[in-house]
């Protein structure tokens, strides 16, 4: 299967895929679907329109073999412009535990070679495992997760940097 990484030109088509990315973050957070069955996709809160209305937000799909499998949504950090920020990642059901995940993010952070954080929640093990596992293969020196706040959440912080 060849993956690929393209620049992602549609906010609609991105947040139509961000429904099935809360509709997985449900389980560890709780989330019920709104009264029309939907998992509502708020701008407010996600920020979803920052990643084509702002020069520091990079939104990405994933492709394996020309098929959309998914979104990689990097931004520069708020607080922290040095550190790249994997805002949002996410592959299709279809497409995981076949290391799609792992290649796309490869792909991903040899666009944007630095300083890295990508956050965790702390009940999510799937995403724990596969984020320690993704993170070792092209961190340079250490990788660092620390526990912090994030929107009122605790959230594991994995901090590595990337060189190519």
């Amino acid at each position: 299967m060849k993956v690929s990484l393209k620049a992602a030109d549609s906010h609609e088509y991105v947040s139509n895929l961000f429904q099935y990315y809360i509709y997985d973050l449900s389980e560890c957070m709780g989330w019920p679907p709104n009264d029309d069955g939907c998992f509502f996709v708020d701008d407010s809160v996600t920020g979803l329109s920052d990643y084509w209305n702002r020069p520091d937000h990079f939104p990405y799909l994933i492709f394996v073999d020309g098929e959309v499998a998914g979104f990689s949504l990097v931004r520069k950090y708020p607080g922290n412009v040095d550190e790249f920020d994997m805002g949002q990642f996410f592959v299709l059901r279809k497409y995981k535990r076949k290391g799609i995940g792992q290649k796309a993010f490869e792909l991903t952070v040899r666009k944007h070679q630095g300083k890295w954080l990508t956050r965790v929640l702390p009940d999510n093990t799937q995403a724990k495992k596969f984020w320690e596992k993704t993170v070792c293969k092209v961190a340079c020196g250490n990788v660092e997760t620390t526990r912090e706040q994030y929107k009122n959440h605790p959230m594991d912080f994995i901090r590595y940097s990337v060189w190519y």
